[in-house]
């Protein structure tokens, strides 16, 4: 029956929404830094980065509308820590998710700032402590929904136009037309507050390593709609509405094989709600010219999707695609066709580049 695809698949969306309060899902993780660890504020030779990212999902499901993840932000290694090599990083970052048929919206506009502390006399070695903190709003409209009796007679409704759930007809009883005068759309918004630790090493001349820890929702701050938000009735216990707590862990080796060719594997993981997400990818690059160089990989979340990886540098200038295949079960909802990712950023320089050869991270003033 084809409207159980839909069907089920609103409901996946809009449960999964609620429950993990949309935190970001990104397959080109490395290159929207800011979400994916604070500690990478400021985290690179230059003097100003700007970048974004956008994620489309669940597409190709017929009738449904899917996810959609747009995000945008910028940093700068703005300031001379206490040490030679050490740094200050500040930055900024704005989400905007979107899912379902019910439109469940979660808009986040964060602030960060890490402190860059060289370990060794030539800053080869850093470890970078940040944190994050901002506002997020959440917001849920049922203009759209349709109650369980207006579906086919086939999967139990009885084809009706007239709700008989009362969070659609507003007025507490169901049974009738929606209450005109009822609110439609539903709010939300908190405080929420994360930080990060990284580690990043120079092993040798071509050889870079980069380890990192975060942790998010540390305040666990009550997130839910609830039922007196959603149904109009009496204020419920907020137990059980707490954001769950988030960790997260990333690392990356970036080595050159030769003057032309290198590689570079990465993993992601995290954890909330007793949910855990593996990512595993491997990328290789070829250096065209000094100006010009090309990127493509393959990735797999575990039990959940293969990725096909694609990116371009041209000399400050990077861009990204990222095109998911799904594996798991999903599969029958959307023929297999999971996300699809582009990503760009680019780094201004606003002083006469010397005549040096870089260390690995430390910018200059």
């Amino acid at each position: 029956m084809k409207i159980l695809r839909p069907l089920l698949f609103s409901a996946l969306l809009i449960t999964v929404g609620t429950l993990s309060a949309q935190d970001i899902h990104y397959s080109l993780f490395n290159m929207s830094p800011l979400t994916l660890n604070p500690a990478l504020t400021g985290a690179f030779s230059g003097s100003i980065r700007v970048g974004g990212i956008y994620r489309t999902q669940a597409f190709a499901t017929d009738n449904v509308r899917g996810y959609s993840t747009p995000s945008v932000y910028i940093d700068s290694p703005i300031l001379r820590g206490f040490g030679k090599r050490d740094w200050i990083g500040v930055g900024g970052v704005l989400v905007s998710d979107n899912a379902g048929d019910l439109k469940l919206t979660t808009n986040i506009f964060a602030f960060s700032g890490a402190y860059h502390l060289a370990l060794d006399k030539k800053g080869t070695t850093m470890l970078t402590l940040g944190i994050q903190g901002g506002n997020v709003g959440r917001s849920l409209s049922f203009r759209n929904a349709r109650s369980g009796n207006t579906f086919s007679t086939d999967i139990g409704g009885n084809e009706t136009d007239i709700s008989e759930d009362p969070a659609l007809s507003g007025n507490g009883s169901g049974g009738g037309q929606p209450d005109p005068n009822s609110k439609k759309d539903k709010e939300k918004s908190f405080m929420d507050w994360g930080g990060g630790l990284m580690l990043r090493t120079q092993i040798d001349k071509g050889t870079n390593l980069e380890l990192g820890v975060s942790v998010g929702h540390v305040t666990t701050p009550d997130y839910a709609f609830g039922a007196s938000t959603v149904m109009g009735g009496t204020p419920p216990s907020t137990e059980g509405n707490d954001r769950p707590f988030l960790t997260s862990a990333h690392g990356r080796l970036d080595m050159m094989m030769d003057d032309k060719w290198s590689i570079s594997p990465t993993f992601f993981w995290q954890n909330t709600a007793q949910v855990n997400e593996i990512s595993l990818q491997g990328w290789a690059g070829y250096q065209l010219n000094p100006d010009l160089k090309l990127n493509f990989g393959l990735g797999y979340r575990i039990s959940d999707a293969g990725k096909l990886l694609f990116g371009v540098d041209y000399k400050d200038l990077k861009v990204a695609l990222a095109y998911d295949l799904t594996l798991s079960s999903m599969g029958k909802f959307n023929n297999g066709q999971g996300a699809l990712e582009i990503a760009a950023n680019y780094i201004f320089r606003i002083y006469k580049k010397p005549d040096l050869t870089p260390t690995i991270l430390c910018p200059r003033f």
